[in-house]
């Protein structure tokens, strides 16, 4: 593939119509959509899968492709799924007019260059959660979805189920059956054990073409144990817990409990570190984040410290783990990974409510990306960019928060703004949890400054914006991998 050409191909083709050409989709329902799926890790796995029950239930949708930098990985998935092609680079993807979508389930680093590649190239998109590692990249794969005109669906399949939203959307704001809504708690505690720390840099495998894996990430030395998937705890190429499971919860919680009305949280700080384990991870492996709404505050918390004595335990938690508890003046609204449930004052049950699990979610929503496709129709998607977009600013500016971290006082925390919901609590159960496990959080947390965001702007402003805004004005790019920038006429 020569790069040169495939900029020229893309850019005749984008010059040509913001639509898709006629041979790839031309919106007839009798078009069958071709998938390429980029990446054959766990999420490429699933969305490969998904493709091919998918076409054996009937439906005019066929994986194309798979495309994987690694060999090996390549090789098992041309066994497993029997794709009509394989491909060794993304470039080759998009530069292949018989593919008319790709699914993005590569590294973070990846997701905004590839995506915008795609949609130049003609290409509908669906890409894995979470959406960026800044908000300039984010920006720009957003405007390329408007530009380009092209089905853009993000990976929180949480969001896939419009009855159940519906359902759930009714009872809590029309009826209004818990009355106000008073605070937020957000949970997902789940071991994470070291990724490794090397007294020399990692060795990649031969069968890894580690330059377009790096992509437009840095090409830093890496002190970890192997090169995939603990990619999520490096700055460079992951968002660690927040992006991660946060991505899926804090969407979820701003559909159902704000109805999307709250697109970026007013002000947040962070508390945090990396507890209990030395390894080159940099991400925090704990960490509670206050997200200041406007009205009843939001507080998200995760651990991954493990129980000395019990493998796989980590610090216990009120509510669904993963998942959120929305208080309530009349009672709680649980939302685990799966079904959700309301209680009363007293914690009886007064109503269950059927939201899709994590498999039918997966399934559902790759379909309707699909359906989408086929009808040409963006605004059929359950889970269109914009929400994405708006999600990404409340993970990343958690992590911007926590970066930008000082000393640590639980009193300091506190005293930060004047309903700080139930972060006092979870700071508290941490407490207890790490004094089981010989670790003192006030030698090893950090807290940050509290930060604030101007909705019409989306930057930071007032006090330490500066550091906050040099952070999430990231342009990544590398050599012939640099994310571009898109503007909108």
């Amino acid at each position: 593939m020569n790069r040169r050409h495939f900029l020229a191909s893309s850019a005749a083709l984008a010059a040509a119509s913001v639509f898709p050409a006629p041979a790839l989709i031309a919106g007839s329902p009798n078009e069958e959509v071709r998938v390429c799926v980029l990446g054959n890790g766990n999420k490429g796995r699933e969305h490969s899968s998904i493709m091919n029950r998918l076409a054996a239930a009937g439906e005019p949708y066929k994986l194309a492709g798979i495309c994987e930098v690694d060999s090996v990985r390549l090789d098992q998935g041309k066994k497993a799924f029997n794709p009509a092609k394989t491909f060794t680079d993304p470039r080759q993807v998009f530069d292949d007019p018989e593919i008319d979508a790709v699914v993005i389930a590569t590294p973070n680093h990846w997701h905004c260059l590839g995506g915008i590649w795609a949609m130049q190239a003609g290409k509908h998109v669906y890409v894995e959660k979470p959406l960026c590692l800044s908000f300039w990249e984010g920006q720009q794969l957003f405007n390329a979805s408007r530009k380009y005109k092209k089905c853009v669906q993000i990976g929180t399949q949480m969001r896939t189920d419009r009855e159940a939203h519906a359902e759930v959307k009714k009872f809590l704001h029309e009826e209004k059956a818990l009355g106000k809504l008073l605070a937020v708690r957000v949970n997902r505690y789940f071991v994470r054990r070291p990724i490794g720390l090397r007294e020399t840099p990692l060795t990649v495998q031969p069968e890894v073409n580690y330059n377009l894996w790096l992509g437009p990430a840095d090409d830093l030395p890496l002190y970890r144990n192997q090169l995939h998937y603990d990619w999520h705890f490096m700055w460079n190429t992951g968002n660690g817990e927040t992006g991660n499971w946060g991505a899926h919860l804090l969407d979820d919680c701003r559909n159902d409990i704000f109805c999307n009305q709250i697109s970026l949280p007013k002000r947040v700080f962070s508390c945090g570190g990396r507890l209990g384990i030395k390894d080159a991870g940099e991400t925090p492996n704990t960490m509670f984040t206050y997200f200041d709404t406007g009205s009843a505050p939001v507080i998200f918390g995760f651990s991954g410290v493990e129980d000395k004595e019990k493998r796989g335990a980590t610090c216990p938690c009120v509510g669904p783990n993963p998942g959120y508890i929305a208080y309530f003046e009349g009672g709680t609204y649980q939302k685990p990974w799966g079904p959700a449930a309301a209680y009363d004052t007293e914690g009886k049950k007064i109503r269950d409510f059927k939201t899709s699990d994590y498999g039918a979610g997966a399934y559902n929503h790759l379909k309707n990306f699909c359906d989408s496709v086929r009808a040409n129709d963006p605004a059929n998607l359950n889970g269109e960019i914009q929400v994405g977009w708006d999600t990404s600013f409340w993970y990343n500016s958690a992590n911007v928060a926590y970066r930008l971290g000082g000393s640590w006082s639980k009193e300091k925390a506190l005293a930060m703004t004047a309903d700080t919901g139930t972060l006092g609590e979870m700071i508290d159960d941490m407490k207890k949890y790490l004094a089981t496990q010989e670790i003192a959080m006030d030698e090893t947390f950090a807290l940050s400054p509290m930060l604030t965001l101007d909705e019409t702007t989306r930057r930071f402003v007032g006090e330490n914006a500066d550091e906050a805004n040099a952070l999430m004005d990231r342009r990544p790019g590398r050599g012939d991998f640099v994310v571009p920038e898109v503007k909108l006429d």
